[in-house]
């Protein structure tokens, strides 16, 4: 399907004709995507070891609407895992809202940038070298990781194994159906991203782990690739809902590469660079009031606090 990763270097991507999951070909080895994640990969994706205070401020502003678009959830508190826990914001917004956070960062960089900017005890590890007791949280998040695992599901089932009962798993990944509407010709793929979702997939891997989505987030998360996951069984989606799916992202894959320049998400594509050029301006500015990592956090956090009492 594609030969190329979005830097034009090769890497061959493969779709799953039975489900439309697309991934690479081969899949790395254990021991390849150690050396990565642990040396290579904030340089390689992010072009930086650590976050830039406009990356910090974006991702605060996006987790400022998550919590409160799910502050049900996270009002709960109790011990939650943080896994895959790159430059630190949510680690660091769940501990200021009174969250007992364990974080694992697999990154040596953004590991040792977590500890000595924002004062986490954050580990440097990947699920693979950790063991944590049964029933040890009562949330788990994995955003933007598990599109970098080799076997979802076994990562997913150790996952489940570690929640308490009533516990819940949050998982989000890019969105390849999205992107490939949205992105330049050619910028979709990466070596570290081995599996790519939609929304159906991500779905039926987390139903094949033994999870399903929350009744009482599903509507907030419908038709997205981020979403809360519960212990249970009857997720998985119909050989022929699969079999649509898989037509309809293959169809998806071959219109990215023939479309020239990208559709906007909405609206036209000259009010979308309007509000990109005015979001970058805001972080820009953002940046230099605050001065600092630590500053925009506990900014944000104090913003959120604010935020959540108010109800």
């Amino acid at each position: 399907m594609s030969r190329a990763d979005r830097h034009g270097r090769p890497l061959v991507t493969v779709i799953c004709d039975g489900c439309g999951l697309i991934h690479n070909d081969p899949i790395p080895s254990e021991a390849e995507l150690e050396a990565f994640y642990r040396r290579d990969y904030r340089q390689d994706y992010k072009g930086a070891t650590e976050p830039r205070p406009r990356q910090v401020w974006r991702n605060h502003n996006r987790l400022q609407a998550h919590f409160l678009a799910f502050r049900d959830i996270y009002a709960k508190g109790g011990r939650w895992l943080d896994l895959g826990a790159g430059s630190g914001e949510f680690t660091f917004l769940a501990r200021k809202i009174g969250a007992d956070i364990a974080a694992i960062e697999p990154n040596e960089a953004y590991a040792a940038y977590c500890r000595a900017t924002l004062d986490l005890d954050v580990q440097t590890a990947r699920l693979e070298d950790s063991d944590f007791a049964p029933g040890s949280f009562d949330l788990i998040r994995l955003s933007h990781v598990l599109e970098h695992m080799r076997d979802p599901v076994a990562s997913l089932s150790t996952l489940r194994d570690w929640l308490a009962p009533g516990g819940l798993i949050y998982i989000e990944v890019p969105d390849i159906e999205r992107d490939a509407r949205n992105k330049l010709r050619g910028r979709l793929f990466h070596y570290g991203h081995i599996f790519n979702f939609n929304p159906l997939t991500l779905r039926q891997v987390a139903a094949r782990a033994g999870l399903v989505e929350l009744p009482q987030t599903a509507a907030r998360s419908a038709g997205t690739c981020g979403a809360f996951f519960t212990v249970g069984e009857g997720g998985l989606a119909s050989d022929a809902a699969l079999a649509a799916n898989a037509t309809r992202m293959r169809a998806a894959i071959t219109d990215h590469y023939a479309r020239r320049v990208p559709l906007p998400e909405e609206g036209s594509a000259t009010l979308r660079f309007l509000r990109t050029i005015a979001a970058r301006a805001r972080e820009a500015y953002a940046g230099r009031r605050l001065n600092s990592p630590r500053r925009i956090a506990e900014d944000s956090a104090s913003r959120l606090i604010a935020r959540m009492q108010q109800g």
